[in-house]
């Protein structure tokens, strides 16, 4: 039988989406030693699972036009995204396959790890896992879970952008009705997603997160995350530290959804306790948790 191709060196952040994802592959971006795609989100293994549309022909050409742009108009960065060059080719080749995939972490010049961050990746289950498990072996893999309240709202904050829709006037059943769709669902679920995990990879291939265990210390949690990826940290090299992307619309949760969020995801949170063995003050204090 025909060995596959195998990516060495590789990471992956799975999500959860409106975690902290894009800080997090900004920052690894400026490390010496780490090769992030320059397209954030590859979205491999939910494409072909049938899971979205984010590799189409009209997408992938919408990022490459982009990617001209940018680097004819942002002159600053003209060497950067001009040796981006090669991999926007390999990345706009027709056939989307496993060593379409692995060519993507090909180009890392004498970078040590090369890796990508996808929040769909939270989606492809057990079958999707151990795809990616083939391709890289020795993977290692994050998910970072954030509060599952303000979680839920940032995530309808964008929701409401992309379908066009004013957060400011949306009742708060309009807004019950999104997070149970059956997408938003599955993005909320922490513990299919920690199972899933758990029955693919060895614990010292994977590393949890909480969102606000790291953006309560953002130099901490790089030490921690550059650990864990087995490469170099030296404090006050890494910029952007403290910078917010993607931000959603400026609008507050009304008190009646708060609640209801509550409600919904009471039990999971109990669950994640249970299995991390605590949850961050702001859990616990939303969920009205003992802390100690």
């Amino acid at each position: 039988m025909e060995q596959g191709p195998v990516i060495e060196r590789y990471f992956v952040c799975i999500g959860a989406q409106k975690a902290g994802t894009t800080w997090l592959a900004r920052v690894l971006s400026e490390h010496d030693e780490v090769f992030v795609t320059p397209v954030k989100e590859i979205h491999y293994f939910d494409y072909i699972a049938g899971l979205s549309d984010h590799l189409s022909a009209r997408k992938r050409r919408s990022r490459y036009r982009k990617y001209f742009q940018r680097m004819w108009t942002q002159w600053s960065k003209w060497r950067e995204y001009r040796a981006q060059g090669d991999w926007y080719r390999d990345y706009m080749q027709a056939t989307l396959d496993d060593a379409w995939y692995a060519a993507l972490f090909s180009r890392r010049g004498a970078k040590l790890l090369a890796g990508e961050a996808t929040p769909e990746y939270a989606l492809i289950g057990e079958a999707g896992l151990w795809h990616l498990k083939s391709l890289a072996p020795d993977a290692r893999v994050i998910f970072i879970m954030r509060n599952p309240v303000t979680r839920a709202w940032s995530q309808l904050l964008h929701q409401c952008r992309v379908r066009k829709l004013d957060a400011n006037a949306l009742s708060v059943s309009e807004f019950l009705a999104i997070t149970e769709e059956d997408r938003f669902e599955a993005l909320a679920d922490y513990l299919r997603v920690l199972d899933d995990v758990e029955a693919v990879f060895e614990p010292g291939q994977v590393l949890i997160e909480f969102y606000e265990d790291i953006h309560a210390d953002r130099t901490a949690a790089l030490k921690r995350i550059c650990t864990f990826l087995g490469v170099g940290f030296e404090a006050g090299r890494h910029e952007g530290l403290d910078k917010r992307y993607n931000p959603s619309q400026s609008a507050r949760m009304p008190a009646d959804l708060r609640k209801s969020l509550r409600i919904k995801y009471r039990a999971m949170v109990h669950e994640v306790e249970d299995r991390m063995g605590r949850v961050p003050a702001s859990w616990a204090r939303d969920f009205k948790l003992p802390t100690g």
